[in-house]
């Protein structure tokens, strides 16, 4: 579980009112909540920054590849089912880990985050399970793509949430139109609601879904209003962000 820029991994579980370690001990798993250098992570986009020149300097996919190893060491994790979540920077990282290390993470989910414009030409050499879930107006993140942007500082080119969503489908030889549903809009007063759109016959069983939470800002859903509306946009309080990634993750498998 990868915290977002400027984030530490203390803070992470807290932020998401402990969704993420609520879940992963219904379900009896192992999370890990690893520390990037500089309070983020080289998720392969070209920004500008001391900061950032230093983040780029680390081989963070290199590194959780060894995060694996060692888990699997102490623990006896089931290596056909290691998975990785994060929200903004940490959402980023876990796609190109979806990207670069598709032979050891069976599936991903991505808050508040989409495909990197450098990642578009590569290709995923193995199957992975990949979920978005983006909210329509996240200030930070645009929902239609272009640039990340932080303080009016652009943050690395991206593509928008649909071309990302397509771009997996592409790779993932997904066939068939995909299921829409949309979720019980519980908590009205919260101001959004969520759409899915699920590809289900994609190479390997994998699956791509996308969680468009209407309305949803650069936030966890059902998670902290770390900032204010204004600067992040709003929370929905329709549903656990966390229980709809872990019930994904249970689907895939290496």
């Amino acid at each position: 579980a990868l915290h977002g820029g400027g984030g530490v991994a203390t803070k992470l579980d807290g932020s998401t009112n402990k969704q993420i370690t609520r879940e992963a001990g219904k379900r009896g798993w192992v999370v890990v909540f690893p520390q990037g250098i500089e309070k983020g992570w080289h998720d392969g986009r070209k920004i500008r920054g001391r900061k950032a020149r230093l983040r780029a300097k680390a081989d963070d996919v290199g590194f959780i590849s060894k995060v694996i190893d060692r888990v699997h060491a102490d623990f006896g994790i089931d290596l056909k089912r290691v998975y990785a979540t994060g929200i903004s920077n940490g959402g980023f990282m876990s796609l190109r880990l979806a990207v670069d290390l598709s032979d050891r993470v069976a599936a991903v989910g991505a808050v508040t985050a989409t495909m990197g414009k450098n990642l578009e030409h590569k290709t995923p050499k193995h199957p992975v399970g990949v979920l978005f879930m983006n909210g329509t107006e996240d200030p930070l993140v645009p929902y239609n793509g272009g640039h990340v942007t932080v303080l009016g500082m652009k943050r690395g080119a991206i593509l928008s949430t649909a071309g990302s969503v397509n771009w997996w489908v592409k790779h993932m030889n997904c066939t068939g139109e995909p299921v829409k549903t949309t979720l019980p809009n519980l908590i009205k007063r919260d101001g959004t609601y969520t759409e899915v759109e699920t590809y289900n016959d994609c190479r390997g069983n994998a699956r791509v879904v996308l969680y468009r939470v209407v309305n949803g800002g650069h936030t966890w859903p059902g998670g902290m209003q770390y900032l204010s509306r204004k600067i992040i946009g709003r929370v929905s309080r329709d549903f656990s962000g966390a229980k709809k990634i872990f019930d994904f993750f249970a689907m895939h498998h290496r």
